[in-house]
């Protein structure tokens, strides 16, 4: 057996060309409903810990980066369709997609606006230092970032029901 061909074999066990056969398929995706409830729950649980603990903020950190990992593979498995794919998306997929990303545009702005009111609050009466409001202003971008992956799937998932495999 040759280095490419073993190579080859290496990469079959990963899963992922059989992964990537099973995405450009173009095969109905499935609705994705209580794993991203779960995600949205470990992600502000996360950011809750990190606000909770000035003195140590490594704790909500390590749970936030967690639910991110596990949160940047649901929009691979859910219902929305990527942007580039024009070509497979009829209307009913091009307006899932819109009102999905819609719903997470408004959802983010809410929770951006919100959370820096409370940071600048509790900052204020907690008497935080710079590096305490440093640490949690960047656990607030990944929690963003996290709700970027998290909302579309779930709003999309709930807001329409699966077709029938025909």
């Amino acid at each position: 057996m040759s280095l490419p061909e073993r190579l080859d074999d290496l990469a079959r066990l990963t899963g992922m060309p059989a992964l990537a056969k099973r995405m450009a398929s173009g095969r109905q995706r499935r609705h994705l409903r209580w794993v991203p409830i779960v995600m949205l729950i470990l992600i502000s649980g996360g950011m809750a810990l990190l606000v909770a603990s000035p003195h140590d903020p490594w704790p909500g950190y390590i749970v936030l980066i967690l639910g991110n990992t596990i949160a940047s593979w649901l929009p691979l498995f859910g219902p929305v369709k990527p942007w580039g794919e024009r070509e497979g998306a009829d209307e009913r997929d091009l307006q899932v997609r819109r009102d999905a990303y819609l719903a997470t545009f408004a959802t983010i702005s809410f929770v951006a606006v919100l959370s820096l009111f409370v940071l600048l609050g509790l900052t204020l009466l907690g008497r935080w230092e710079i590096e305490t409001l440093i640490f949690d202003l960047t656990g607030l971008i990944l929690f963003l970032f996290s709700l970027w992956a998290i909302v579309p799937t779930l709003h999309a998932s709930w807001a329409s029901r699966p077709l029938d495999d025909e």
